[in-house]
């Protein structure tokens, strides 16, 4: 037997079950604290509060009733794919207020 070698598993035991049990929290939390929108509003206990993650949800919602292959997680992470869909759909009415500052009608487009 090598000295020190069980106290390193044991670290390692104790260090692996204390990070599944954040993980166990931390997913458990996630499902629990989840964001519902409607439209580009978040539902909170108070009412409807008008939030720039649930404009960027709708975007995507809106972006794949066209027919486009693009998730709310994209439009969230990619500045460029929100101006870019708000340019081509921002003439859209569920996007007048999504898209208010990069649709067609502001910049000039046709």
């Amino acid at each position: 037997m090598v000295p020190g070698r069980t106290d390193r598993v044991a670290k390692g035991t104790r260090f692996s079950s204390v990070v599944i049990t954040l993980l166990a929290v931390a997913w458990t939390t996630s499902a629990i604290a989840r964001v519902q929108c409607q439209g580009d509003f978040q539902v909170t206990n108070y009412g409807l509060i008008a939030t720039p993650y649930c404009e960027e949800e709708n975007i995507a919602v809106v972006a794949q009733s066209y027919g486009w292959q693009v998730t709310a997680s994209q439009v969230h992470n990619n500045p460029l794919k929100k101006v870019y869909i708000c340019q081509v759909l921002g003439r859209d009415i569920r996007l007048k207020g999504s898209c208010a500052s990069y649709s067609p009608d502001n910049y000039g487009g046709r």
